[in-house]
């Protein structure tokens, strides 16, 4: 029998007899089936409020049949209805929450300005929290690492120790053949284990073993084998089992903790980007402006990038509803080119997250099983621009009734647009293989430490 294969045939034993990686093991384990739950729970309750949507909307509606009995003006008519948008939730959501967890799964949108609407349930910056849930992605990302380094960051120091090394170095027949049976069996059995409560969670959530599902676990197979390549790297550079246990903990904190906050503070100062509320506010001030200016005026700066209704007769009163609309309209306009920076930065520096987490596995796995999942920031970027193409439809819907102020009734309403979700998550550069780049080149820096070593 080959050496590696004896070697690891002898570690797969050791390491079934060690109660500390069945203890290490199965604390991962249950903190997987706590994050299952928690994401069940996170399902269970999205579900449960895009379920109730349609009952919220019949009555709203069946209160505006109410008002406006026998008829309304369409004006009045849009202006008192409530058109419910929601993000649908993709069944690998459960897994990794992404941003879902800070933006809104459901936005009711009028006809009056989008801009000051979109981002009234903003919490904060979706790219800069992107990062830390607890879900299964972050018990695969962040726990799974820390184990993995608990059982194998000693691989050689413990031989060292003990005096052993030269005698079981001699017997394995390379140092390298060693460290590969020792940290691979360990790596096996935490990706074994995970992969167990992958599967728990996959018949718990009913997610479907599809090439998306499959996908997903792969990501994460992919994230620990560089952390194999981490700890090997560890295991080989210390030379006591103190040191590798204070260059595991370094290596952990640093990759988790430090790195990621570098990387957020880095491109939250190379890309700033104004918190959506104060597109909101900046929307509301220039249409709120209108009411103090002449109408002929709003009407000019709303026929500019609407010539189709310049034709229509002047506003002679105080008010008309063609003119309110107008003037949301061009509270829009006016924040446009704030609005498209804004996005346009977000874009921005979620491709240069992308780039530079290649030298982060931690990072770049967490952001790979987020896009994966239809969970990530281009996914909710992708769902506003749903929600704005749905506005454009509601205007395309009622502008013809309002500049022709003509009235709606109650039967008229099962005509009204309605918002048409999407749950394939947007297409993304990402995928395993920056990982797969990492493990290779974190095997190469452990075989060139190996051959400078020498066993004593």
């Amino acid at each position: 029998m080959r050496p590696i294969l004896r070697l690891c045939r002898w570690e797969i034993r050791h390491l079934a007899r060690d109660r500390q990686a069945w203890l290490v093991c199965g604390a991962l384990l249950a903190a997987s089936l706590l994050a299952s739950w928690v994401g069940d729970r996170r399902l269970a309750r999205h579900h449960a409020e895009i379920a109730r949507l349609p009952e919220h909307y019949a009555a709203q509606m069946a209160g505006v049949a109410k008002q406006f009995t026998p008829t309304g003006e369409a004006g009045y008519v849009a202006y008192s209805t409530f058109f419910p948008t929601h993000h649908a939730m993709t069944p690998l959501a459960g897994l990794a929450a992404g941003v879902r967890d800070l933006v809104p799964n459901v936005t009711w949108i009028r006809l009056l300005g989008l801009e000051g609407q979109l981002y009234e349930a903003d919490l904060g910056n979706p790219a800069v929290q992107s990062l830390g849930h607890f879900d299964l992605a972050f018990v695969f990302c962040t726990l799974a690492p820390l184990a993995l380094l608990v059982l194998g960051h000693d691989a050689l120091t413990r031989e060292r120790d003990s005096g052993r090394f030269p005698l079981v170095a001699a017997q394995g027949g390379s140092l390298g053949a060693l460290l590969a049976a020792r940290v691979g069996v360990r790596a096996l059995a935490v990706a074994l284990t995970c992969t167990a409560a992958f599967g728990v969670a996959c018949v718990w959530l009913v997610v479907p073993l599809t090439a998306d599902s499959l996908g997903w676990l792969v990501g994460a197979w992919a994230h620990f084998a560089a952390w194999a390549g981490i700890v090997a790297l560890v295991a080989a550079v210390a030379r006591t089992t103190a040191a590798s246990l204070a260059v595991a903990l370094t290596a952990w904190i640093t990759a988790v903790v430090l790195l990621p906050a570098l990387l957020n503070l880095g491109l939250a100062t190379a890309f700033p980007v104004r918190e959506g509320l104060e597109l909101t506010v900046r929307q509301r001030q220039e249409s709120h402006s209108a009411w103090d200016k002449p109408r002929a005026e709003t009407m000019e700066k709303f026929f500019v990038h609407n010539p189709d209704w310049s034709g229509t007769p002047p506003v002679t009163g105080r008010f008309a509803w063609k003119w309110y609309y107008a003037m949301q309209q061009t509270g829009d306009e006016a924040v446009a080119t704030e609005s498209a920076a804004y996005q346009r930065n977000l874009r921005r520096r979620q491709d240069v997250t992308a780039r530079l987490a290649w030298l982060v596995p931690t990072v770049y796995a967490q952001l790979l099983l987020n896009q994966q999942a239809g969970t990530d920031l281009d996914a909710h970027l992708a769902y506003l621009d749903r929600v704005r193409a749905f506005h454009r439809e509601l205007r395309a819907y009622f502008y013809p009734l309002v500049f022709a102020e003509q009235t709606l009734s109650p039967a008229d309403y099962a005509a009204f647009p309605q918002f048409r979700a999407a749950t394939a998550p947007p297409p993304s550069g990402l995928s395993c293989w920056p990982l797969l780049g990492l493990t290779f080149g974190f095997i190469a820096a452990t075989t060139i430490v190996l051959r400078r070593s020498t066993p004593s």
